[in-house]
């Protein structure tokens, strides 16, 4: 079945269940280091740090919901070459070993730090420059939970995949962001010829553009899906699309050099030449910092 716009529904078995509070899912959303997003399919991903840590899906077949997590994750072989995943809803809350405070879904967040988010670190110490997009992506979720509606938005526009980042909404504006670093190489040329991120935006304002109150349409009901099952969600209910698409560019670069310099001014007057929609951050919260100041609190 194609994916559209109108396959997202509301009464979807998977979240009637959900309803029911697995233990699994309560463990998931009192977490404050998680995030949760609801996809066009009618399954739920749990992510840290911008790596999926379970997918959530109703099986029709056997009346229940499933959780799948990559079997690297669970430290557990693959059960064939072609499938990573394994289904581990019996086993995902459970202690690692008996009478151990330490859960398996607690194992499986350290394992996506360590074998994905923070694979860089060194010595436990994870340096900015090595930050992937993901990594910081995850950052400003966790950090902006007052306005954060969704992320990773896929959609098969006739052959082409747009993917955008970030979409939030502020006093019911839905924006669109999408997420660069600044070092990412399709960010500039050594000419000053477009980069790839100039035709990237322009697409995704056509696209924007177009589907305007089909996207509307879509951002309140899941505005409605998360609401309902009392996930985090801005204050005022999506009343309108914001039909310009926002480039958020972090710079990580901590080391200064004249090459440094000169790359970031000739992207500024790239982008103010294209009449881009952009802004620049070079500092965030990390997602362990904020869940600590949340539990504080």
């Amino acid at each position: 079945m194609a994916i559209t716009f109108d396959t997202l529904k509301a009464d979807a078995k998977i979240f009637e269940e959900l309803k029911e509070s697995p233990s699994w899912w309560v463990h998931f959303k009192n977490d404050p280091s998680l995030y949760i997003e609801i996809r066009k399919d009618n399954q739920v991903n749990v992510y840290s740090e911008g790596g999926s840590i379970a997918r959530i899906h109703y099986c029709s077949k056997h009346k229940k919901l499933q959780v799948f997590t990559h079997h690297k994750y669970l430290g557990l072989p693959a059960t064939s070459k072609s499938n990573p995943y394994i289904e581990c809803s019996d086993i995902i809350d459970n202690p690692v070993v008996k009478d151990s405070k330490v859960l398996v879904c607690d194992e499986i967040i350290r394992r996506v730090k360590e074998c994905y988010s923070r694979k860089h670190a060194i010595g436990g110490i994870y340096p900015k420059e090595c930050w992937s997009e993901k990594f910081i992506q995850g950052a400003l979720i966790i950090q902006s939970s007052g306005s954060h509606v969704d992320s990773e938005f896929a959609y098969n526009d006739s052959g082409i995949l747009n993917r955008i980042d970030l979409i939030r909404c502020d006093e019911g504006a839905v924006s669109f962001v999408e997420l660069k670093r600044m070092s990412d190489g399709r960010m500039l040329h050594k000419t000053d010829e477009s980069p790839e991120i100039i035709n990237q935006m322009a697409r995704y304002r056509a696209f924007i553009q177009r589907n305007a109150n089909e996207l509307l349409s879509y951002y309140q009901t899941l505005y409605d899906i998360k609401k309902s099952l009392e996930l985090l969600v801005p204050n005022v209910r999506p009343t309108h699309i914001n039909l310009e698409p926002h480039l958020l560019i972090f710079d990580c670069w901590e080391k200064k050099t004249v090459r440094r310099d000169i790359h970031r001014k000739r992207l500024v007057e790239i982008l103010q030449r294209e009449h881009v929609d952009f802004s620049i951050k070079s500092e965030i919260l990390q997602a362990d910092t904020i869940s600590a100041i949340k539990e504080k609190n």
